[in-house]
């Protein structure tokens, strides 16, 4: 699908017919007719279908009730909404005593692989299963969850089953798991059905931990990791959850808002940008909650037609019931969506959102008024061109050219031909030749005919005289006139001929002020102004080895193993230096780089090193 919205092309398509309209330069007209034909060709080889999201689905977050779906139950690549899961197993494993959140998660090599979006802590890092859950919920980190998902179950295989055996538990029919963070994987499918599902069981199983998912953001020392999910800054009450993006699924968006007793959940997928994701899923929250006090219908304005700009789908009628999230049928049969050329090609994608957007209806009905008036006076003079254009002319006879040469001719054998002007003041002499043929037969603004030479004078052209202008036109023995080619094909420096004039039809009154550019069409926008967040603040280490430890204390992941806790490289109470030196004389220099050793003890030994070098700096005539 290639990134030109049906509106977009029309939008191109009616400026230049515009431009056309309002100009009475037929060369200038005439090209900007043919850019619109043009636009409107490549436009219609290329425009999508529809440019919109791929599914949804509202709901009461109580009981499941839907308000409005499309496409729910299709199978769709869930993406970082993964990490919903990865929270859900990693809370049961605590509520099982299995861990705490202040029991280690070590960054193993396999961890340390995975691609952005990524912490990057280096291998060996510790911190706290909390800190590790506030940073994927937020951040989204890859590693991280890799992390944490060897923490729980032992290996990520092992975390995987657990994620798979929760989806069968909670009824979660379409989905499948093979890796604890969403990114691109074959045999990790969901649908927005079973992500409503997993969202209700999280607030339902898991209330006390409502805190993890509204965060605006964590602080970690200078660096701020915003929440990705907008909503949370943007929309009143919105208090979760999660957001995803691979360009198979496109942007993905499962949120959550409570306003007063009412908590409504929406599920959005396949988004072309953040902003049509952000916007489509405020737009079902907001509907929703209309819906749920006047019992209308929700829409999303312009879904079906690509070029409602403009439209408007307010919350009105009866709402049909369209029972609950549980009773949604899956669909075995169907395919999984990819939107990845339309998200991902070659060209950006354009959705009804890239011109901005509009804060209240009344600025979209003065929209609405100004398009429906231009359009209406774009209709009204190509009405009134085509007329001109087709309407007979009365042009004034054409003399022949056997006239034109008698005349000229007596003008260059002196003969006087006395005009009103010469009886008065006398003047008898005989005019030139050349002024009395140009009087006759030119305008003033046209120029003089060149003599094109005897190899191109065409059959029938008489020359008047010897050094005299050739007439405009061929002799003809009829003064029958023949009809000049179209106005509209002349160059902008055409001029009418000196034997008929013909005068622009266009230009007149109505034509002098051009048309324009058509005025805006932005659609309502149903974000807010962003507000100011408070991130929670988290760090590096702080985990209680005293705590539960996580499942396998094994090498997980695979990859290097990390190096293990051994016997201290500087032993306590040791001078650094004499320890360093009387080791490195006991063993080889070799056996200082194979000997396994603690990495906590390498910094604490550099630190003294340090802390030693500087002492004799300061120290006057210490030695090195």
């Amino acid at each position: 699908m290639v990134r030109r919205s049906r509106r977009w092309c029309g939008a191109l398509a009616v400026a230049a017919i515009g431009r056309a309209i309002g100009t009475t330069t037929m060369r200038v007209a005439g090209a900007a007719i043919i850019g619109a034909a043009g636009a409107m060709l490549v436009c219609a080889a290329s425009a999508p279908a529809r440019a919109e999201v791929g599914a949804y689905l509202l709901f009461d977050m109580a009981d499941g009730t839907v308000l409005a779906e499309y496409e729910a139950t299709r199978p769709w690549y869930p993406a970082s909404i993964t990490k919903l899961m990865t929270a859900y197993v990693t809370f049961e494993a605590i509520r099982e005593g299995r861990l705490a959140m202040t029991s280690p998660v070590r960054i193993s090599p396999q961890a340390s692989q995975q691609p952005p979006s990524k912490m990057g802590f280096a291998i060996g890092t510790v911190i706290t299963v909390e800190t590790a859950l506030r940073i994927i919920l937020t951040k989204s980190a890859n590693d991280v969850s890799v992390a944490l998902a060897e923490a729980v179950g032992g290996t990520q295989g092992g975390f995987v089953d657990r994620m798979n055996a929760a989806a069968a538990k909670l009824g979660m029919s379409t989905t499948s798991y093979d890796n604890p963070h969403g990114l691109p994987n074959a045999k990790q499918i969901t649908s927005a059905r079973d992500i409503a599902v997993l969202m209700m069981a999280l607030a339902e199983d898991y209330p006390d931990r409502a805190d993890f998912f509204d965060m605006g953001g964590v602080q970690l020392g200078k660096r701020l990791l915003r929440n990705h999910n907008g909503l949370i800054r943007r929309v009143k009450g919105a208090d979760g959850m999660k957001t995803g993006f691979i360009c198979a699924s496109g942007f993905n968006l499962a949120a959550t808002v409570t306003r007063g007793k009412t908590r409504l959940g929406a599920v959005v997928l396949g988004g072309l940008t953040v902003l049509e994701r952000d916007q489509r899923t405020a737009e079902l929250l907001e509907k929703g909650f209309q819906s749920l006090q006047n019992g209308g219908v929700v829409a999303l304005d312009g879904f079906d037609d690509p070029d409602g700009g403009l439209a408007y789908a307010a919350v009105t009628g009866e709402r049909p019931s369209l029972g609950t999230v549980e009773e949604l049928a899956p669909r075995p049969e169907a395919t999984v969506a990819n939107r990845r050329d339309e998200v991902c090609g070659a060209r950006r994608p354009i959705t009804r959102y890239d011109d901005g957007t509009v804060s209240s209806l009344a600025e979209l009905e003065a929209q609405r008024g100004a398009a429906n008036d231009y359009r209406a006076e774009a209709a009204r003079r190509a009405r009134l061109r085509a007329e001109r254009l087709a309407a007979p002319r009365d042009l004034p006879p054409l003399p022949t050219a056997t006239a034109a040469n008698e005349v000229m001719g007596e003008a260059a054998a002196g003969v006087v031909s006395e005009a009103p002007g010469d009886a008065a003041s006398g003047a008898g002499s005989a005019p030139d030749a050349a002024a009395v043929g140009e009087s006759l037969v030119l305008a003033a603004d046209t120029p003089v005919r060149a003599y094109a030479g005897e190899a191109l004078v065409p059959e029938g052209w008489a020359r008047a005289a010897a050094l005299v202008a050739p007439p405009p036109r061929p002799a003809r023995d009829d003064a029958e006139a023949t009809m000049m080619a179209r106005a509209d094909f002349a160059p902008d420096d055409w001029r009418t001929s000196p034997g008929r004039p013909w005068a622009n039809p266009l230009r007149i009154a109505a034509f002098a002020v051009p048309l324009g550019d058509p005025p805006p069409e932005r659609p309502l926008g149903y974000l807010g102004p962003s507000r100011a967040i408070v991130p929670i603040p988290i760090s590096i280490g702080g985990a209680d080895d005293t705590r539960p430890t996580p499942l396998s204390g094994t090498v997980v992941g695979g990859g290097r193993a990390p190096l293990p806790r051994t016997k201290p490289l500087v032993e306590p109470g040791a001078q650094p230096a004499t320890q360093l030196a009387t080791q490195a004389a006991r063993e080889p220099i070799a056996a200082l780089f194979t000997t396994t050793v603690d990495p906590d003890a390498v910094v604490r030994h550099a630190a003294e090193v340090r802390a030693e070098v500087g002492a004799r700096v300061e120290t006057p005539g210490g030695g090195s």
